[in-house]
């Protein structure tokens, strides 16, 4: 009898893990590309950092013609977590430090593909020359957009635990209060964490943590560093195609033959 009492309270502990709230499965494993970009510009410019608005074009045309549709980080949280749908071909476009060459670059070429974004802002330089302001990412939001953090003031955190609080907690509220939304989600500086940055940022409210990696699958157990693939500004279009897991056009669904009875 003891036994069995162990092996019940077992599966009490681990059964919820594997169902969202409402009772649905939840995967064990989901494949989304998440993109990761920093600038986009008018002119080439050397740098892993920038590339072309030409570029940026092609590969936003591209991604429409195989047939993806953009989600924010927030929306690919919500299938790991309660099991929501996706969409077919998912993918998560998301620029990191809040350049402003997003807004006037990046911003209007997605809008014209009816395209969503998901913007890391440090916090500090919000409002500052060269960087998003306050109007600007309202427009965005209003158009689907997600903001997450991106630290305070872009600190190394691994480094510099003593700061931990401010660099995650305060960016938040902040951002809460000027932007008057709630933000849920937080892209590590450098794509660096630990074990005690990844539980501040659980401990402080957001919902997910984003890092830099080579893959495009995402579990439960990826939360707290969720995968992104850097396009960098040398990129071909080739090399962009490396990215993703689906690169040709959908094939047409084939149509049902009436069998005549």
């Amino acid at each position: 009898m003891k036994k069995l009492s162990i092996v019940f309270q077992t599966l009490v502990l681990i059964l919820p893990l594997f169902f969202s709230p409402s009772g649905q499965e939840l995967p064990d494993q989901i494949t989304v590309p998440i993109l990761l970009y920093h600038h986009v510009v008018a002119e080439n410019h050397s740098g892993r950092y920038y590339v072309s608005r030409e570029n940026f074009s092609a590969q936003m045309r591209s991604l429409k013609s195989w047939g993806y549709t953009t989600i924010t980080i927030k929306q690919l949280v919500s299938t790991l977590t309660k099991g929501s749908p996706l969409p077919d071909r998912p993918v998560v476009i998301t620029f990191d430090d809040g350049n402003l060459d997003v807004y006037e670059q990046a911003y209007p070429i997605m809008e014209k593909l009816s395209f969503i974004g998901s913007v890391y802002l440090v916090a500090n330089r919000l409002n500052t020359d060269g960087f998003l302001q306050k109007e600007q990412l309202e427009a965005m939001i209003a158009s689907g957009w997600e903001v997450g953090s991106h630290s305070m003031t872009h600190a190394d955190l691994v480094r510099n635990h003593a700061q931990v609080r401010r660099e995650i907690l305060q960016s938040r509220l902040d951002l809460n209060d000027l932007l008057g939304i709630e933000v849920e989600t937080f892209a590590y500086p450098f794509g660096l964490t630990d074990d005690y940055i990844s539980d501040k940022v659980q401990d402080y409210g957001y919902r997910a943590g984003l890092g830099v990696g080579t893959v495009s699958n995402h579990s439960l157990g990826t939360l707290y560093y969720l995968s992104r693939r850097e396009v960098q500004g040398e990129f071909e279009l080739d090399d962009f195609v490396r990215l993703l897991p689906w690169s040709k056009p959908r094939a047409p669904a084939t149509p049902k033959k009436n069998i005549p009875k």
